[in-house]
């Protein structure tokens, strides 16, 4: 009785208001390995009494076209799935934390004016502040072969070049390109962390040393909701929504933030419900698979479980531990990332480094291996395959064009990881 109430106060506040994760380091070898997630039975008992509940928008929704399906690309007669890569919107350079003795490789902008840059009156490098930079980093991805580009939101981050009103201009260079991508949601779930800390009046903290947001308080579907997810949808067109069986794409970041997972399930449903409200369509929600772990699949009797509620998992770290395939309910997403390196970013005790010229599993040593291999072992019946990342550059999981170099420190290709992504797009699909 004691959770059915919670729900119901969960409802009513996004109504009135509008574990540490266990992984595999070692997959194996010239494997690709798949999540089948468990599901439990489903109570057949209805919960009964709930409220009929009515978000209120502080943002009026214009009328747009509705979503249309998102079409896998078909090459020749064969199926491309739909690529999609995390875009990081969170840097100012050169002004704010942009030590370039803290990445392995530069991107051109970071220190220095963007080449040809036209306009230096909304900034001339790489910051979230330069109209310039989002039509640069979209046409380049448009030139790889990326469908989906899933903007990092942390919501209304306490540096103003990372706040949501940022999407505007990502938006607004996306219309200009002749076949604009189609852009998903990247829920950073870090700030609900932060944002229930600065409302309890401890500032925006963040961390594992910081308590995390309980899903037991009934204000925690506001953190998510009313306070992130309602307003990033605002401020995309309709016509720009990356969409599943026209159903609007929402992927989330890891569950540290939260305590209490038991009832993801409630939240994510009660989500999923404002959503729906709102916008007349439910979100297509892919969670990471830390909120499918054994507490949020064993729920209180009569509440449903995060599995229930999803629509899709997939794993954050495959450009650390390597490829991974997750299934659910026969929906199947594919990551893949380029190798990783957080050993230059002050404050980390225990740096893990994945060497990028090493093949996961082991294998020859070469340029890319990481990478190129990693995209050789998804699966042909595929739904979706998720790059990590765009442009994460302390972490060293990036794609994009900068100054890498090989194990001997000489130059590659600005583009050279673009180039093993557009090799794999000619090829995903053909009999060996």
């Amino acid at each position: 009785m004691r959770y059915r109430w919670l729900m119901i106060a969960l409802s009513l506040i996004l109504a009135a208001c509008s574990t540490e994760r266990i992984v595999d380091p070692s997959p194996t070898s010239g494997a690709t390995p798949t999540l089948a997630v468990p599901l439990p039975t489903i109570a057949t008992t209805p919960i009964t009494g709930l409220p009929t509940v009515t978000p209120t928008m502080v943002v009026p929704v214009p009328t747009v076209p509705t979503p249309q399906v998102f079409v896998p690309n078909i090459v020749s007669d064969r199926r491309v799935p739909p690529l999609g890569t995390f875009f990081f919107y969170w840097y100012n350079c050169p002004q704010q934390e942009c030590d370039p003795g803290l990445l392995r490789a530069v991107p051109p902008g970071w220190l220095t004016p963007l080449p040809n840059d036209p306009d230096p009156r909304d900034g001339v490098s790489y910051s979230s502040y330069n109209y310039d930079w989002y039509e640069q980093e979209l046409r380049t991805m448009a030139a790889t072969g990326i469908d989906i580009v899933f903007p990092v939101s942390w919501g209304d981050h306490p540096h103003p070049w990372f706040r949501q009103d940022r999407i505007n201009l990502l938006v607004q260079a996306n219309g200009v390109l002749e076949h604009p991508l189609r852009i998903g949601m990247f829920v950073d779930t870090t700030a609900q962390q932060g944002m229930y800390q600065e409302f309890l009046g401890n500032g925006y903290r963040v961390g594992p040393q910081v308590p995390r947001l309980p899903l037991s308080d009934p204000r925690s579907g506001y953190f998510f909701y009313n306070l992130h997810i309602r307003d990033f949808f605002t401020r995309v067109p309709r016509d720009m929504w990356a969409t599943i069986e026209g159903r609007p794409i929402i992927i989330t970041y890891t569950a540290l933030c939260c305590d209490d997972l038991e009832l993801s399930g409630t939240l994510w449903r009660a989500v999923k419900e404002a959503f729906a409200t709102d916008f007349g369509v439910e979100p297509w929600l892919i969670l990471e698979e830390t909120w499918l772990n054994s507490q949020a699949l064993a729920p209180p009797d009569g509440l449903p479980s995060s599995a229930e509620v999803a629509d899709g998992v997939y794993r954050w770290g495959t450009a650390l531990l390597g490829p991974y395939t997750a299934e659910l309910r026969g929906f199947r997403v594919s990551s893949v990332g380029p190798g990783f390196d957080n050993s230059r970013i002050p404050g980390v005790a225990e740096p893990r480094i994945q060497p990028r010229d090493e093949p996961p599993g082991g294998g020859p040593i070469a340029p890319g291996a990481f990478l190129r291999t990693s995209l050789a072992s998804i699966p042909p019946d595929t739904d979706l395959v998720l790059i990590e990342t765009w442009n994460e550059w302390p972490e060293n999981t990036a794609v994009a064009p900068a100054a890498y170099t090989d194990r001997a420190g000489r130059p590659l290709p600005p583009d050279f990881y673009l180039n093993i992504i557009r090799e794999w797009r000619k090829q995903f699909g053909l009999q060996p």
